[in-house]
């Protein structure tokens, strides 16, 4: 991933998020899960199978809101779980409070 991919972790655009992971994650050794329910969370499952390439994501992702927000597990063997409850926009709360 490159830096600018990195920072997308860092904003509110988090369908741009899940896009990235299913781009960049290598499937041949670890798996990717994506469950979207329509009125509720979306959940990642990934594990990384080892998979060098595949652990430097996480490592990279770690220091980001988005982990911050959605990381909900991970165990022993490269498995990481995310639930993304909503979409946060700051801008639009600002925005309908006045300030």
């Amino acid at each position: 991933m490159t830096k600018e991919q990195i920072n997308v972790f860092n904003t509110n655009d988090w369908d741009k998020c899940v896009d990235l992971l299913k781009s960049c994650w290598n499937t041949n050794y670890g798996t990717i899960l994506i469950k979207k329910n329509k009125s509720g969370p979306i959940t990642i499952e990934l594990t990384t199978g080892g998979w060098s390439e595949n652990e430097e994501i996480i490592d990279k992702i770690t220091g980001t809101w988005f982990w911050f927000l959605w990381w909900q597990e991970s165990k022993r063997g490269g498995y990481y779980k995310f639930v993304l409850v909503n979409k946060i926009n700051y801008e639009e709360k600002e925005n309908k409070n006045g300030k």
